[in-house]
């Protein structure tokens, strides 16, 4: 069924033509076009032959004349309801991340969410507007979520705006994270609140009895659960401290630094990101420390290179492939008209047990 929305060799505007007149009859596109740049991606042409399309189909009545600045408006009476569209498993996922960028196990089951939706006859598609994280992007997802109809969406790592936004419109979409307070949303995520209680009282019980957490710049709810978790061991004696690093690897070295310097630092490191384990080795070997000797490190989010550090770190591993089959079950249900699918929200990683932890030094 993919194959009809794209063009087949012969006349290429002919063809773009055919393909752009069954997408908008079929009610994807019930007001307005995308740009003729998303077009070109769309229909793998350039932009020359998107215009002579645009051109034809306004011939043919489908689209009303051109205005300056302004989008292809689909002409009122030539098209069909929508319904067609809003029953397929046409999915798109929005995120702050270009693909190249996702983590190795989003990319993974990005993978499989795909073909288990090419395999029901569906589609997949990622997109990363460099408005997404705006503090406003109330009218750029107005003009985009027009444009780019889809069954459903998932909301990667998405903000409070853009779930308060597909909440208010009543949009078919899986937040695949942790809603704001007071969206009321379907989603998918792990415990991270009960996942680093988890790490936490194990570096208790080991004797650790200062603790640091390092968060990244984006305060999602996910980091906010994790770091109530962490503080949430209620044994007496035993600190954590929040380590908010910038984004990058100077500041996580500088943090580091300060961290180490504190006239009790912490004895063990507990990271919300994968990336801050690889930047924390490389601090604790510029300062001497031996992991785990003299600094346990756990990482809350394990990626497959953490397998070659030496020594192996402890982490949190959740099955992509598990994660995609409820991402898509719950998907089915959402195109189906279930507002709200069932299941338990919650995902309970498995604790992959390395080297990089162990009792803290006796002073």
């Amino acid at each position: 069924m993919e194959g009809v929305w794209m063009p087949q060799r012969g006349s290429l505007v002919a063809e773009c033509v055919r393909v752009m007149r069954l997408r908008i009859e079929a009610g994807e596109w019930s007001n307005f076009l995308p740009g003729e740049r998303r077009l070109a991606e769309l229909l793998q042409v350039g932009r020359d032959t998107v215009r002579l399309t645009l051109a034809e189909l306004e011939h043919e009545g489908l689209l009303a004349p051109a205005e300056a600045g302004k989008r292809r408006r689909v002409a009122g009476g030539r098209r069909k309801s929508p319904v067609g569209v809003a029953k397929s498993l046409r999915i798109g996922m929005l995120s702050p991340q270009r693909l190249e960028r996702l983590s190795q196990p989003m990319l993974l089951e990005v993978d499989h969410i795909r073909r288990a939706l090419a395999e029901k006859g569906g589609s997949f598609e990622v997109f990363a507007p460099g408005w997404y994280e705006s503090n406003q992007p109330g009218r750029r997802l107005d003009g985009f979520i027009e444009g780019e109809r889809r069954g459903a969406w998932i909301l990667h790592r998405s903000s409070g705006p853009v779930q308060r936004w597909f909440a208010d419109h009543r949009m078919p979409c899986l937040v695949r994270g942790t809603p704001y307070e007071g969206v009321s949303l379907p989603f998918l995520d792990i415990d991270w609140q009960a996942t680093a209680r988890h790490a936490a009282g194990m570096l208790w019980r080991m004797g650790h009895r200062k603790i640091g957490v390092m968060t990244p710049p984006d305060r999602l709810r996910g980091v906010e659960a994790a770091l109530k978790g962490a503080r949430e061991t209620g044994e007496e004696a035993f600190e954590v401290m929040e380590l908010a690093e910038n984004g990058t690897t100077a500041g996580i070295e500088r943090l580091f630094v300060r961290a180490m310097r504190l006239k009790e630092p912490p004895t063990a490191l507990i990271a919300t990101r994968a990336r801050q384990v690889a930047t924390l080795f490389g601090c604790a070997a510029r300062a001497g420390l031996r992991v785990p000797e003299d600094l346990s490190l756990v990482s809350l989010a394990r990626e497959p290179f953490l397998e070659y550090l030496v020594p192996e770190v402890t982490g949190y591993l959740s099955d992509p492939a598990v994660v995609a089959k409820q991402v898509v079950r719950r998907l089915e249900q959402l195109v189906a008209g279930n507002a709200n699918p069932g299941g338990n929200p919650w995902l309970v990683p498995e604790v992959v047990k390395g080297g990089s932890v162990a009792p803290p030094r006796e002073k």
